[in-house]
């Protein structure tokens, strides 16, 4: 994978992820308590899951990548 598709892996990874947790406080307002419970869980084990299948991947084929990260985020506030 070439750094242009590691990036594109990440920046994608990261939008997934931010919309799956964007549900939580609609699910809190509009779900039983146990029902959010399962639902917080589901997201959470999905959100681990991308983590685990793409960004992680694609930092462990280009280390250098998380310091362009952190450095975008630190000055734009997203990557």
């Amino acid at each position: 994978m070439d750094i242009e598709l590691a990036r594109e892996v990440v920046r994608t990874a990261f939008r997934s992820s931010a919309e799956l947790q964007a549900l939580l406080p609609v699910l809190k307002q509009r779900c039983s308590a146990e029902e959010y419970k399962s639902y917080a869980l589901g997201i959470a084990a999905a959100i681990d899951a991308i983590g685990l299948g793409l960004t992680n991947r694609a930092l462990a084929a280009h280390p250098g990548l998380a310091d362009e990260i952190e450095s975008s985020v630190e000055r734009q506030g997203r990557f």
